[in-house]
Order: C-alpha cells, then structure tokens, then sequence
C-alpha cells in the first residue's frame, strides 16, 4: 500500500483506554474512545460497526489494519491482534504493527518535547521505560530499548518528559512524571503510514513468562 493513501483503521487496546480510529488518505476520518479495563469482544465490535457505519466505511474499503503491540495490558493487546488479523484474513489485508510507546511519545512530541520517557506500570513493584528521541522529526524514534526495572530505578534527565497511561498510580514513585496521557488508535495509524522496517506481528510484553508449578492432586 503506498503510504499516506487508503483507508486505514487503527486498534489501540494496550492501556485502560481504548480507541479505534479510522484515518482516510492520512487524514483522521472518525475515533472511537473508551475506558474500560476488561473490554468484551461484543463490546469493540458494537463500537467499530458504530465507527464504520457512522462514516460510511466497509471494511472492503479498509486498506491497511494498524494494531498498538503495546507495551501495555497483555489482554488487550492480544485481543486488538486477533480482531485485525481476523478482519484482515477474508482479503488478506494488510495488517501492521506499531509500538503504543511510539504512539504516546508521538502525542507527547506535539507538546514540543523533543526527549520523552514513556513510563508504564508493570505492577509486582516494578515499571517499563522507553526513551524516545523527538528531535525536529514528527515520528519519535526509540534512542534505547525498552526496560523493566523497580520503580524508583528510572533515570530521569534534566530536559525530559516524562509522560504515562498509568500516572495517576505512577506519580508517588516517578516525581517527573508531569504529562497523563493514553496511546490513540489516531497516532497508531499514523506511524503505520510511515513505517519504513515493520515490527513484530505479536504483543511486546516486557515480563518474562511465569511458570506456575502444576497442582497434582
């Protein structure tokens, strides 16, 4: 698909607020938003028919699916991927992934923040870190790679925003954390337009797999 041009419907579900967007020939045509920590599948799905029906879109109009790989709620992430993917399947339309962190940096850069720290609660006493590099560039670019470290083991320098979906848990521990802000499916379908190396088709889930020691009885 050649960038900027299409139909492209953008599905964020990494944090408690969810939003669907659809974005015509790189121009925001209609959003969805809500809150909601457990979102059902019945209930993204009345949302999109509501989003599409509302603009008049089919999905054989939809020329790209752009899915927000987090980090973030692992359920939800998985969730926004197996929609696309089955969305995508009757055509084989292309579907792309796209980090959430990148889409809130990307929120944060129209700020005028030009080095972001996008913070995450990863509960059991710990956080996940990312810091991007906004420059004069529109699409913030990951300077190092994400981290998952004890709360008060972010490094925070002089100059840098510091913005999270989570700052309302975050504050007490993170005292830079200044900007509350949520991932929008808008600046996920944003970035897929101008992905230039595609990323994983699959959640970025920063905790390592817990094995839970079966129960014989």
């Amino acid at each position: 698909m050649k960038a900027e041009s299409g139909i492209v419907l953008g599905i964020e579900l990494s944090s408690r607020q969810g939003s669907l967007a659809l974005l015509k020939d790189g121009t925001l045509l209609a959003e969805k938003t809500w809150i909601g920590e457990n979102v059902r599948h019945n209930v993204l799905f009345q949302t999109l028919e509501t989003l599409l029906g509302g603009v008049g879109v089919s999905y054989s109009d939809i020329s790209l699916y752009a899915v927000g790989r987090g980090p973030g709620s692992f359920s939800g992430m998985r969730m926004a991927f197996a929609v696309a993917q089955a969305l995508a399947l009757p055509v084989k339309t292309e579907v792309r992934a796209v980090s959430s962190g990148a889409a809130l940096a990307l929120a944060a850069a129209r700020e005028g923040a030009e080095q972001i720290i996008v913070v995450g609660d990863a509960r059991r006493g710990q956080v996940w870190y990312g810091l991007f590099n906004a420059g004069r560039n529109v699409c913030p670019e990951l300077d190092q790679e994400w981290r998952l470290v004890p709360y008060k083991e972010v490094a925070v320098q002089e100059e840098t925003l510091v913005v999270s979906s989570d700052a309302d848990r975050l504050r007490d521990y993170i005292p830079q954390l200044t900007l509350s802000l949520f991932p929008l499916a808008r600046d996920v379908a944003a970035l897929a337009l101008k992905q230039t190396v595609p990323e994983p088709l699959e959640p970025l889930y920063l905790h390592p797999p817990v094995f839970v020691e079966p129960k014989f009885s």
